[in-house]
């Protein structure tokens, strides 16, 4: 089997031969040139809506510089206001030669990554607050704007399906805290679920599986997203995993981020024990994957605990694959 087949067999909810690896089993398309949700490169600067980022070393990503007045005061004047980037006046081939998808190794799946989704984008252009008290005041407003949003991602999608030839998409929109989501879920089935379910849709027709990547706590709506076809939840495991997993069974993988908080809080008082790191990882680890689909999706850290947590996975691994 080779890394391509395995990560495919994760997407269609089927157990493969090792826990799939975004960065060793995968061509990855993070900050595609061209799309510039962001500023480009992940750097300080403005994306191609206007919006205006500036990077943050503590995160080691861009984030919206507050600092600037937003484009967008009222939700009403979206049509005036927000100019949605020409998507035909880029040269594609051009990118893709930049990224050097040339060079793509064939036996590994292909990913590519979609930021800013519905929510991200009205409050980068809003502002937080602006953005939460829109989608309560003015609902009938936002839902326009995401519908128009939406049908830009799809366009999105077909370039990168044509220039980049994503097996899956990795669609990214944030929806919570540390303990809960920034709305409600009733708000959350009216103004975001539908344009999710239409963008997971059109990536289907695409040939392409739908990766929702989503920070947060959001036990509530785990459980709805096999009713809008995504495939695989890229979350953190703040969230109760075992859980969902009951309620969702073999309908939807889960690439989910381990427990660092807990980690990282104990490392940093000094009673963080090797044994300790190995015991938690391995718990977790093997707890999720006993119950359903999944694979643990580490993002390194530059901290002593995480090589020995990256080989306790390894170790898990050979008792779930052997």
């Amino acid at each position: 089997m080779t890394p391509k087949d395995n990560f495919k067999a994760f997407f269609r909810h089927e157990r493969g031969e090792w826990f799939p690896s975004f960065f060793t089993d995968a061509n990855l398309a993070v900050y595609v040139t061209g799309l510039d949700e962001r500023a480009p490169g992940n750097q300080s600067g403005k994306d191609f809506f206007g919006c205006t980022w500036v990077f943050d070393p503590a995160g080691g990503a861009a984030v919206p510089d507050t600092r600037v007045a937003p484009i967008l005061e009222d939700i009403y004047d979206w049509r005036e206001k927000v100019i949605f980037p020409d998507l035909d006046a880029i040269d594609w081939e051009a990118c893709a030669k930049a990224d050097k998808v040339d060079t793509y190794d064939p036996d590994k799946f292909n990913y590519a990554m979609l930021l800013e989704g519905p929510f991200e984008r009205l409050h980068t252009l809003m502002g937080f607050e602006e953005a939460l008290c829109a989608m309560l005041t003015d609902p009938d407003e936002v839902n326009a704007f995401f519908e128009r949003l939406t049908d830009f991602k799809c366009k999105e999608m077909d370039i990168l399906k044509k220039y980049y030839h994503p097996d899956a998409i990795c669609f990214h929109d944030d929806w919570g805290t540390q303990s809960n989501m920034f709305f409600s879920p009733d708000i959350w089935r009216q103004l975001i679920k539908p344009h999710i379910k239409k963008a997971v849709e059109h990536c289907h027709n695409l040939g392409m599986f739908f990766d929702m990547h989503s920070c947060g706590k959001m036990d509530q709506i785990i459980p709805e997203f096999p009713e809008i076809g995504i495939d695989s939840f890229q979350g953190q495991a703040i969230n109760d995993i075992p859980a969902a997993m009951e309620k969702t069974g073999h309908t939807l993988s889960y690439n989910v981020t381990p427990l660092y908080q807990s980690l990282e809080a104990d490392a940093a008082t000094g009673t963080l024990t090797e044994e300790e790191v190995r015991s938690r990882i391995r718990e977790e680890v093997l707890t999720c994957a006993k119950k359903g689909i999944y694979t643990p999706a580490f993002v390194p850290l530059r901290t002593w605990w995480f090589p020995i947590a990256l080989d306790e996975v390894k170790e898990c691994g050979k008792e779930i694959f052997k």
